[in-house]
C-alpha cells in the first residue's frame, strides 16, 4: 500500500507499506507514477538486504537501508530479531518501505519532522538522521533488556544448581546477541558512509553545518551503543563459559562419587567370593566365619575409604 502525504511545506513522504513484499500494483506504481528503478526496488524489497547506502545516478536516487527491530518477533525466530527498512531520497520526496513488522518507524519519521522547521536547509537529512536516533535509542532500550535477563541467570546460578531452562536461555542470549551485534554494526557502517559522502564532491548530499553535527552525534550514539552490544557479547559468552565450568565440574563429581560407590562395593564381592573357590580358608570351618567375612570386608573398605581421603580423593 502506498500513502504519500506532506511533511512541511517543502517535503512530501511516501509511505510503502507492504504485508511482507512489495506487490506488483506497487512495484508499477512507483517506477511509473515516481520513477524509482528497479534497481532501488529490489534492495528495497529485500529483507535479507545488509545495512548499506547507494545512489542511483539514473533517477538521482539516495537509496538508505537501516536494520531495525522487528515489532513482531517470534521468539521462535531470533533470526528475524532484526529487519531491514528502506529510505529512497529523489528530490523532496522521501520514501519510507517497511512492512508490518517495521511500520512503525513511520511514526519515527513524522515525529522527526515535527522537530525541525521548514525553512531549515536539508531538512530531510535532518528527518533520517533523527529517525536513525529513535532506531538507535530502541536498540539502547533492547540491551538493557538483555542485560536484564542475564543478570537473573546469573543471580540463579549462584543461588542455585544450574538446569536445562537455564542452558536454553543462555545459547537463546547468545543467539539474540549475535544478530542485534549484528545489525547495529551494520548502521554504524551505513552513517560512516553518509559521513564520507558528505564531506566529498557530491552536490547532491550537501550537508549544511548544523546537519554534519547532527550526523557526526548520531554517529557517536551508534559507536555508543555498538560498543555497549560488544561488551554484552563478550560478558554473556564469559557467563556461558563459567555455567559450563559448573557442569563440568557437577559432572566430574558425579563420577567421582560414583566412582567411590562401585570401589567400595566391589569390595565385599572380592571378599565373599573367595569362599565360592574350591580352596582353603583360615577360619571357613567355624561358625563365626561369616562374621569374620563382615569384619574382613568393613576393615578393608575403611582402608580405602582413608587412603581416598588422604589423597584428596573424597
Amino acid at each position: 500500500m502506498i500513502n504519500s502525504q506532506p511533511i512541511g511545506q517543502d517535503l512530501t513522504l511516501v509511505d510503502i507499506n507492504s504485508k511482507e513484499n512489495l506487490s506488483d500494483k506497487d512495484r508499477n506504481i512507483l517506477i511509473e507514477k515516481y520513477n524509482i528503478t528497479n534497481e532501488i526496488l529490489d534492495y528495497a524489497d529485500d529483507t535479507n538486504e545488509r545495512a548499506r547506502l547507494e545512489y542511483d545516478e539514473q533517477a538521482s536516487t539516495f537509496l538508505i537501508v537501516f536494520n531495525v527491530q522487528n515489532e513482531n518477533v517470534d521468539d521462535d525466530t531470533l533470526s528475524g530479531s532484526t529487519l531491514p527498512i528502506s529510505f529512497a531520497i529523489k528530490g523532496d520526496q522521501l520514501f519510507l518501505f517497511t512492512n508490518n513488522s517495521t511500520h512503525y518507524i513511520k511514526d519515527y519519521v513524522i515525529n522527526a519532522h515535527h522537530h525541525f522547521e521548514s525553512s531549515i536547509e536539508d531538512r530531510i537529512w535532518e528527518i533520517i538522521f533523527n529517525t536513525f536516533d529513535q532506531i538507535t535509542s530502541d536498540y539502547n532500550d533492547r540491551m538493557s533488556d538483555i542485560n536484564q535477563d542475564r543478570n537473573r541467570i546469573q543471580n540463579h546460578i549462584k543461588r542455585s544448581r544450574s538446569s536445562k531452562n537455564q542452558i536454553l536461555e543462555l545459547a537463546e542470549l547468545e543467539d539474540l546477541i549475535t544478530y542485534i551485534s549484528t545489525a547495529i554494526n551494520g548502521n554504524f557502517n551505513v552513517v560512516k558512509q553518509i559521513e564520507i559522502i558528505s564531506t566529498g564532491k557530491i552536490q547532491d548530499i550537501n550537508l549544511t553545518k548544523k546537519s554534519k553535527e547532527h550526523l557526526h552525534d548520531s554517529i557517536i550514539e551508534i559507536e555508543q551503543i555498538r560498543d555497549q552490544a560488544n561488551l554484552t557479547s563478550d560478558i554473556i559468552d564469559r557467563v556461558a563459559n563459567t555455567y559450563n565450568n559448573i557442569l563440568n565440574n557437577q559432572t566430574n563429581t558425579t563420577m567421582k562419587i560414583l566412582t567411590v560407590y562401585t570401589i567400595v562395593l566391589s569390595i565385599p564381592t572380592i571378599v565373599s567370593g573367595f569362599y565360592g573357590m574350591n580352596m582353603k580358608l583360615p577360619v571357613a570351618d567355624k561358625w563365626w566365619s561369616w562374621f569374620f567375612s563382615l569384619l574382613v570386608t568393613g576393615a578393608l573398605i575403611l582402608m580405602i575409604l582413608w587412603d581416598l581421603h588422604r589423597r584428596d580423593s573424597l
